[in-house]
């Protein structure tokens, strides 16, 4: 995928982030904006606040998403989430306790790999 594409298919899965998404990417390169900037300052914040707010409901759609991009088996895509989505969670370790249970196989695997190479 191409940062439009992953881009666009984060507002397409999530309406609700596009005004931050507008806000994000009005002042760069629109939609062509870099993949890494739009998810570690639009996706990331909103699944803190799913977190912080606990909606397991969204959560779930939240980490059903991340492993749907996975699925592409695309480095980039792998790269997107693994340093712009789960490694901002480590940051709260309380944040992944909480959110694992609503990870699937290839979120599992990068958040363990995250962990080794964090010393965690």
């Amino acid at each position: 995928m191409t940062n439009k594409e992953l881009n666009q298919f984060l507002i397409a899965s999530f309406p609700e982030l596009k005004h931050a998404y507008n806000e994000e990417v009005s002042w760069q390169e629109g939609d062509d904006t870099g993949s890494h900037v739009v998810f570690g300052d639009v996706f990331t914040p909103y699944l803190e606040k799913l977190i912080e707010t606990k909606n397991e409901e969204k959560l779930k759609i939240a980490f059903n998403f991340i492993e749907e991009v996975l699925a592409n088996n695309s480095k980039y895509c792998d790269e997107v989430i693994a340093f712009s989505v789960l490694e901002k969670l480590f940051d709260n370790i309380e944040y992944i306790s909480h959110t694992q249970k609503f990870m699937k196989k290839k979120t599992l695997q990068i958040c363990r790999e995250l962990k080794n190479s964090l010393g965690l």
